[in-house]
């Protein structure tokens, strides 16, 4: 009896030391493969980190041991860190959880439709102002006038406010004055005073009337002075 019970207690020893040589080789292998995935793959808690001039994530699940990076250098490229998948915005952007941003086409990402504006000429009319004849009413043109500026006028009558040429007061013609020709008497002809008479002549008293007479010798009515 006691030799049946030593053999069952040494089979059942064997079967304990098998076991636990068993579990400590598979804890040994599981945690020399956490350790050498830890130090060689480094998702950086799925945030985004440098890659050249653009951004990138690292997925660290699998059996690769160095990880999976995306880097987001084109418009709808997607990636994948941890159970999140990521989208690529566009070159030089970081990565989104919005996928939204990989449905859009780069031509459309980000636009709107705006109206074509359009352009706006101002048409004045008789004294409006202007910048060209195309601003006025048909048939004005555009004039500067001073104290109004560049103004619509009627081509007819450009000093007319209104328009109307037949309302326009005419400018009034201004006749020159005439200039007096003073025409002197000669020798013997009436006067009033010596200016009246030519040059050489004087306005004397002759039988009770003013003529003019030489002043050399006054009573000579011919006027010739002799020696």
């Amino acid at each position: 009896m006691s030799l049946k019970l030593s053999r069952r207690n040494i089979f059942i020893g064997i079967i304990l030391v098998l076991f636990v040589g068993l579990v400590a080789v598979v804890a040994y292998q599981r945690s020399a493969t956490t350790q050498r995935a830890s130090a060689t793959c480094n998702d950086y808690a799925c945030t985004n980190f440098k890659d050249g001039t653009n951004w990138a994530i690292r997925n660290c699940q699998g059996n690769q041991t160095d990880g999976t990076t995306y880097t987001c250098s084109e418009q709808g490229k997607t990636g994948s860190c941890g159970n999140t998948t990521y989208c690529c915005p566009g070159p030089g952007l970081l990565w989104t959880t919005d996928l939204t941003k990989c449905t859009q086409t780069a031509s459309t990402a980000g636009c709107c439709n705006c109206p074509t504006p359009t352009p706006y000429t101002i048409t004045s009319p008789i004294n409006g102002p202007c910048m060209t004849h195309a601003n006025c009413t048909s048939g004005n043109v555009c004039i500067f006038d001073k104290g109004y500026g560049w103004v619509c006028r009627n081509p007819a009558c450009f000093g007319n406010t209104s328009g109307n040429c037949a309302a326009s007061t005419p400018t009034p013609t201004i006749t020159p004055t005439p200039t007096l020709i003073q025409v002197r008497a000669g020798c013997n002809e009436y006067c009033l005073t010596t200016p009246d008479c030519q040059s050489g002549y004087e306005c004397v008293v002759v039988s009770g009337a003013k003529q003019c007479r030489n002043s050399n010798c006054i009573e000579r009515s011919s006027c010739v002075c002799t020696q």
